[in-house]
């Protein structure tokens, strides 16, 4: 492949190749390691609201930012070091609430509704505290335990306190 170069420019490609690699590994060592998609309990007056976020992990710090640029003033930052608890719970609901119930009934026949009003659904939360701040996270179904593993490798131990009620 390199026949038509002679030895001087076969070194000088080499070591552009080289320079360019090196860029590029640099370039992707300061991106975050991890990213997930995630709710964030925030006050909106005398209630809490929930909100899409992403939860994005670096080498020394983690922060949770809302989707909706209304809520982007409820960012969070905060340094693994600062972490005084990280507590892990779910919480289980019925799949169907008493209107999704009755509305499930008439459309498909109470027979085939009794089941799902016994089947619960797992939502699975985190909380964060520092000395001065804290976050309320509710997590996927699917990345709970992602997240939860992200903490616990920055030294962040995680509590699991099963379910909530108990």
């Amino acid at each position: 492949m390199f026949d038509f170069l002679n030895t001087g420019a076969r070194r000088r490609f080499i070591s552009l190749l080289t320079i360019i690699s090196i860029f590029v590994v640099a370039a992707y060592a300061n991106t975050p390691a991890s990213t997930y998609d995630v709710e964030l309990v925030v006050s909106q007056g005398k209630k809490s609201v929930e909100t899409d976020a992403d939860i994005m992990f670096d080498e020394a710090s983690f922060k949770v930012v809302p989707d909706k640029t209304s809520f982007q003033s409820s960012t969070k930052v905060f340094k693994y070091s600062d972490i005084k608890n990280a507590d892990h719970s779910y919480s289980k609901k019925p799949m169907l609430s008493g209107g999704g119930a009755i509305a499930t009934a008439l459309l498909v026949g109470f027979i085939v509704a009794i089941p799902f009003l016994f089947i619960k659904k797992k939502k699975h939360w985190m909380t964060v505290r520092t000395e001065n701040d804290y976050a309320v996270i509710k997590l996927g179904d699917n990345n709970y335990r992602q997240i939860v593993a992200e903490f616990e490798t920055h030294g962040v131990k995680v509590a699991d306190l099963k379910e909530e009620g108990k």
